[in-house]
């Protein structure tokens, strides 16, 4: 968050502290408390307006965010992927040079344990035919509502950056669709669609995939 902070306008909630605690091993961090309601919950309330309103806000910061560019497929700050596609090898993926060998990782955790299972290596032969010639920017890469914080039809906070890194450009718009609530009313409204540009080739190749594996 902090380097979102620094590099962007993007509202993020300050950082006080990190520290691993000793006796969990669990990381902790200290932040600045935001005031706000989940876009989750404010969603229902919003006329047509606020809605817009918010949607212009959230396409803004992401766009924003999608101009930090990097040579490498990795987190924030070089290390390895950290995302619910790969396995619990930490530390496994990554960081990757080109797209070919990210696919490659994908493919490696996908197929872990059912290498001989037919349509999954088809499914993968699929993606590695698919997936080439994007960009590396940065990802929020957790796309939700219960992640943005608004007050009244104001974006006062995106949190959760625990997954971000830098990710071929489809990443983002791929990971927002893939299990969300699609009765919900902020689905029904299209807001991924408005606010992500949208990558409907891709999104259906990792979602069929992922999908099929899971």
């Amino acid at each position: 968050m902090r380097f979102i902070r620094e590099n962007t306008n993007i509202p993020v909630p300050e950082v006080y502290d990190a520290y691993t605690d000793d006796e969990t091993g669990h990381v902790c961090i200290v932040m600045e408390k935001v005031e706000g309601q989940t876009l989750h919950e404010a969603w229902p309330s919003y006329n047509d307006a606020d809605k817009e309103t918010v949607v212009q806000q959230l396409r803004g910061y992401f766009n924003e965010l999608r101009r930090l560019k990097s040579p490498i497929i990795s987190c924030t700050d070089g290390s390895p992927c950290d995302d619910q596609y790969f396995d619990d090898d930490i530390g496994g993926y990554g960081p990757y040079t080109t797209e070919e060998s990210f696919n490659q990782g994908l493919v490696r955790a996908w197929t872990k344990g059912r290498e001989d299972d037919a349509l999954i290596r088809f499914l993968c032969r699929t993606l590695l035919h698919n997936m080439q010639g994007h960009e590396f920017v940065m990802t929020h890469n957790d796309f939700a509502p219960r992640n943005f914080l608004v007050r009244a039809s104001q974006v006062v906070a995106i949190l959760d950056w625990e997954l971000s890194g830098y990710f071929p450009e489809y990443w983002e718009f791929a990971k927002a669709i893939w299990r969300p609530d699609w009765d919900s009313p902020w689905m029904k409204d299209d807001l991924v669609e408005r606010v992500l540009d949208p990558y409907y080739q891709q999104a259906s190749v990792i979602l069929n995939t992922s999908y099929t594996i899971w």
